[in-house]
């Protein structure tokens, strides 16, 4: 398959979960283009929607007046998603694994956004802002299956 341009590219919204439908129906459009199977296409919408809900609801307190920018770059080998924000820097990589035994016994809500981050993803990566950037990323990759 030949990859172009209608593969890849960025969408920035406000920072609601009003505006996370956007999001997924961007990516959507993008990977189903490209041939990924409706598996990995799930399973990676529903990965970036984890992340950007919890940076819209922890970090931006569903501020519409801050934004979420997500850019997606798909190879022939896997899709690379990079969110991008300017909230307090928190990497999901210092998260604990919720317990899962406890988790379903105290019938808890919420908080496994990390954790299906973690199994649906291949690589996470996190750039926390610094001297170069005021933005954080968070670089989330998923290689194509056989």
């Amino acid at each position: 398959m030949t990859f172009n341009a209608s593969h890849s590219g960025t969408i920035n919204v406000p920072a609601t979960t009003d505006h996370l439908h956007e999001i997924r129906e961007f990516l959507r459009e993008r990977i189903r283009a490209a041939g990924f199977s409706e598996f990995e296409e799930n399973g990676i919408v529903l990965a970036v929607d984890e992340a950007c809900s919890n940076l819209i609801r922890h970090a931006y307190h569903n501020d519409p007046t801050q934004s979420v920018e997500v850019s997606l770059a798909i190879e022939s080998d896997a899709v690379t998603v990079r969110i991008c924000d300017t909230a307090t820097p928190f990497d999901p990589s210092s998260a604990e694994v919720p317990d899962m035994p406890t988790y379903l016994q105290e019938r808890r809500n919420g908080g496994l956004g990390i954790l299906i981050m973690r199994r649906v993803m291949d690589m996470i990566d996190y750039v926390p802002c610094g001297p170069t950037s005021n933005r954080n990323m968070l670089v989330l990759t998923k290689r194509r299956t056989a």
